[in-house]
């Protein structure tokens, strides 16, 4: 279980939120390959942090499926990343530590998740060798990796020379891929958290992974794209995810594979995390035959 691994935390910025935890299983082999998780929390959830990948580790560790692919894992990091503000949870800003504020806005979160995977791609090694999986909003900022400067907007702080290399493969699963559909088909209910991280709706189109700018094809050659989603999700609905599988492929992306037999509402599938683990090992055997054939 993820309790018998060797865990550590390391600050990739200055904001106590700019951090990584750190499952070591084999961190030292580089042709192993790491599983890199962002956590959902629509942007601003406070109470969901890096540690909500724990169920999902345990899950793959003690899975009596996929011997083949856990060998092959180095290790497991999750990161956190400033949070925009939530109502249930208020800060003053004026007695609030700069430090301890959660008051981002986009592209703050995706700044932080490129500049940690850089942190980890330089601390460790391990370069392009990783599975980038995300949860919700998780999810969202997978993708967005992907997309790049097409999502990062000229306000951007991320740094250009510190690019993340991209990963053999994403998945995202119970992922908001289009911030105004989901949000048309919820009646106008989510516009509360999606203004707080992304600001007016008319901002919301080119920072969505459904509809941004640029192509998947261009990036995603050789690599895979995964999407799951479980139809007991209450939150988030199967067009996000068929959505984003007709975006990828219709910028050409040939590996693209959709995954519906997850179970389970929206946190109870990273709470249990049996079958986003299952995806996981099923991913590394791709990626293990994709090099066997090369």
């Amino acid at each position: 279980m993820a309790a018998s691994l060797k865990y550590s935390v390391h600050q990739y910025g200055t904001h106590e939120l700019q951090r990584v935890g750190i499952w070591d299983l084999d961190v030292r082999d580089k042709a192993k390959f790491w599983i890199v998780y962002i956590h959902g929390g629509a942007w601003r959830d406070p109470r969901i942090t890096h540690e909500s990948f724990a169920p999902i580790i345990t899950r793959i560790v003690e899975s009596s499926h996929g011997d083949g692919a856990k060998p092959s894992i180095a290790g497991f990091a999750s990161l956190d990343y400033r949070l925009s503000p939530h109502p249930e949870f208020p800060q003053d800003r004026a007695t609030t530590p700069p430090d301890r504020f959660r008051g981002a806005t986009h592209p703050d979160h995706i700044a932080d998740v490129r500049t940690g995977i850089a942190f980890l791609q330089r601390r460790y090694g391990f370069g392009s060798r990783y599975v980038l999986v995300g949860h919700s909003c998780g999810a969202c900022l997978a993708y967005q990796v992907l997309a790049g400067s097409a999502v990062l907007g000229s306000s951007s702080s991320a740094d250009d020379t510190t690019d993340p290399e991209l990963p053999k493969a994403v998945f995202g699963f119970e992922g908001i891929y289009d911030m105004t559909g989901i949000n048309a088909r919820m009646g106008g209910g989510y516009s509360g958290f999606l203004e707080a991280a992304f600001g007016a709706p008319e901002k919301w189109d080119a920072a969505a992974p459904m509809k941004c700018a640029g192509s998947y094809g261009d990036v995603l050659t050789g690599r895979v794209a995964v999407l799951g989603h479980s139809p007991d999700d209450e939150l988030v609905d199967m067009p996000e995810t068929d959505g984003m599988a007709a975006r990828l492929r219709k910028d050409g992306v040939t590996e693209v594979l959709v995954v519906k037999d997850l179970t389970g509402k929206h946190d109870e599938i990273w709470q249990d995390g049996s079958g986003v683990a299952r995806t996981l090992l099923r991913i590394l055997e791709i990626l293990q035959g994709k090099e066997g054939k090369s």
